[in-house]
């Protein structure tokens, strides 16, 4: 079983962060209903909203947000790639085979903490599920493929000590006979580096808690491991951390001997 191939990136890190919603229609969005869903939704509300139902700019806790209409379909050829390895969205590919268009949805380049910049995108990106003929998200710079109703309830789940990693990370895993291995591809979005496990007797969902945890850690309290170190989700559990390059993911990552 294999749930994703080794990736290649060659695009350099940016700090914009970047994503499309799928549609059912070619309509674009309404920049009123928008505004609205997300001002009686959220604390944070919209400052300033400038543009039309084709194309706005929205300024929210000081961050820039642009959101724009396309009235084609994400080319095919980036949703298969993705769609080949979404084990969350089973059948992906006939679920977005037929959109009519896609938005855009971008937060530029900013200074500001990452983790409240990716809140703001998450928060945008579920005022557009809500009022708009949407069927899911894609997120190319993570691999990531959410269909709507996944991507509301795990956003819903959001707080300051709960981050929907599901929607910001992709979790590889992959079983040979070696064992089975798992690792995180979107780290680097947040200025860390990606974690790798490597042929191991553990189970895919254990391997895929322990990343998701590790991650959580990581983000959370802004964790800047060093090789040959050790960690663990209890007191007693001791599990050694290299660095060294990636085998499941390029560059560097740190392997977890779990």
């Amino acid at each position: 079983m294999l749930w994703k191939k080794k990736i290649k990136d060659d695009k350099p890190d940016s700090k914009i962060i970047l994503g499309m919603i799928m549609l059912n229609d070619i309509d674009p969005f309404n920049l009123d209903n928008l505004v609205e869903d997300y001002n009686s939704t959220y604390d944070n509300e919209i400052q300033e909203s400038l543009g039309d139902n084709s194309s706005a700019v929205l300024t929210i806790a000081g961050q820039t947000v642009i959101v724009g209409h396309i009235p084609t379909p994400i080319p095919s050829g980036d949703i298969e790639g993705t769609a080949e390895y979404a084990y969350n969205w089973v059948n992906a590919l006939n679920d977005t085979k037929d959109h009519k268009s896609h938005l855009i949805i971008s937060v530029m380049g900013s200074k500001q903490n990452q983790i409240a910049r990716f809140k703001i995108f998450t928060q945008v990106l579920c005022s557009l599920l809500r009022t708009t003929n949407a069927i899911g998200v894609y997120k190319g710079n993570q691999s990531i493929l959410v269909p709507k109703v996944d991507y509301l309830k795990e956003a819903s789940r959001m707080t300051d000590d709960y981050l929907p990693l599901n929607l910001w990370i992709y979790f590889g895993l992959q079983t040979n006979d070696k064992g089975n291995s798992g690792y995180t591809y979107g780290l680097k979005e947040f200025g860390k580096t990606e974690m790798e496990i490597l042929n191991s007797s553990k189970d895919l969902e254990d391997i895929r808690g322990f990343l998701f945890n590790m991650t959580h850690y990581v983000l959370d309290y802004d964790v800047a491991f060093k090789s040959g170190q050790t960690c663990g989700l209890s007191a007693d559990e001791k599990i050694k951390i290299t660095l060294s390059k990636g085998k499941l993911a390029e560059g560097d990552t740190f392997k977890f001997a779990y």
